[in-house]
């Protein structure tokens, strides 16, 4: 494994129902296991968000970043890296958005009546990257529906059963896509999370994007194992 190892998927129960743990939670027991930087991936409006949909618009993107805020003001105390991002779903369909703001959001409220090709589109327009989550979540039938677009699939989900996984890794490798893995971490008692790699610290998630892209980065398994003595 190289020095440098990043989460890409996790939620928060600050953002997410179905999350188990806080932002601060989580940064320290990535910190803990050797981690160097997370991104926090809540759901976003149009998947299980624990935001009150009648708010207002943007109240509703303030309070949906309370997760990232709880996980940055941690990290920050600690000297690790926390980026914002969060996924957007279409049925069966869930992609991890990155590179895109708060504020960017609070720009946007029409992103939720877009396609999914419009939405993809719009967030490559801003500058950000989207990863294809769990493409293969049975008993849903995926909905290939713009596979040369994406950035990257997560080809295992520490969440996922390994015959998910498997049809995942197929289908980034009939498209010749750059290729994650992430937790889809929700409580700190997960035991079996993935990760991305590298011999770099990155400082940026541009700088990350392009290393995915290039190959540079190796996809892992980290196992905790505090809670895996405890089995």
């Amino acid at each position: 494994m190289k020095p440098f190892v990043y989460e890409l998927h996790l939620h928060t129960r600050e953002a997410s129902k179905c999350g188990k743990s806080s932002g601060a939670e989580h940064v320290k027991r990535y910190a803990d296991l050797g981690y160097t930087g997370v991104i926090v991936t809540d759901h976003f409006f149009n998947g299980n968000c624990a935001v009150p949909p009648e708010l207002p618009w943007e109240e509703k993107i303030r309070l949906f970043a309370k997760g990232y805020e709880s996980a940055k003001e941690e990290g920050d105390k600690i000297g690790f890296q926390v980026w914002f991002g969060y996924e957007f779903q279409y049925g069966w369909n869930h992609y991890l958005t990155y590179n895109i703001s708060p504020e960017t959001l609070i720009a946007h409220p029409e992103i939720m009546d877009m396609s999914v090709k419009q939405y993809v589109r719009w967030v490559k327009s801003e500058g950000g990257y989207v990863t294809h989550a769990h493409p293969f979540r049975l008993p849903g039938a995926p909905v290939l529906e713009l596979p040369q677009e994406v950035d990257a699939v997560e080809i295992v989900n520490a969440n996922r059963p390994d015959e998910e996984n498997d049809l995942a890794a197929g289908y980034a490798k009939l498209f010749g896509l750059p290729t994650v893995y992430g937790s889809d971490c929700h409580s700190i008692k997960q035991i079996q999370r993935g990760a991305i790699s590298s011999d770099v610290k990155f400082e940026t998630i541009d700088e990350m994007f392009a290393a995915i892209k290039a190959g540079e980065t190796e996809n892992v398994i980290i196992t905790d194992p505090e809670l895996l003595e405890q089995q």
